[in-house]
């Protein structure tokens, strides 16, 4: 779980657990990028909007780096510039 709000990530994350999953957090997406090298994620949740690097991109970086790595946006408000082709 990708999300630079930390109640929304913690909220998430605790809820993963409760249903029956491992979940780990992360604030950014550097923080995030890091963690899923050398290591196994069966998906990837993630913020839209993030300081910095955006959920789309990403998602787009971490589809280079692990072809087939589901990955879902999620947000708390639409976003206008939303990408419809994450998997260019």
């Amino acid at each position: 779980m990708v999300d630079d709000e930390m109640p929304f990530r913690d909220l998430l994350t605790k809820l993963i657990g409760r249903l029956g999953h491992t979940a780990e957090a992360a604030s950014s997406a550097a923080e995030a990028l890091g963690k899923i090298e050398g290591a196994e994620f069966d998906l990837i949740l993630t913020d839209f909007n993030m300081p910095g690097m955006k959920g789309d991109e990403l998602a787009h970086d971490i589809k280079k780096r692990k072809q087939g790595m589901p990955v879902v946006l999620v947000t708390s408000s639409p976003p206008e510039n939303l990408s419809q082709d994450i998997d260019r």
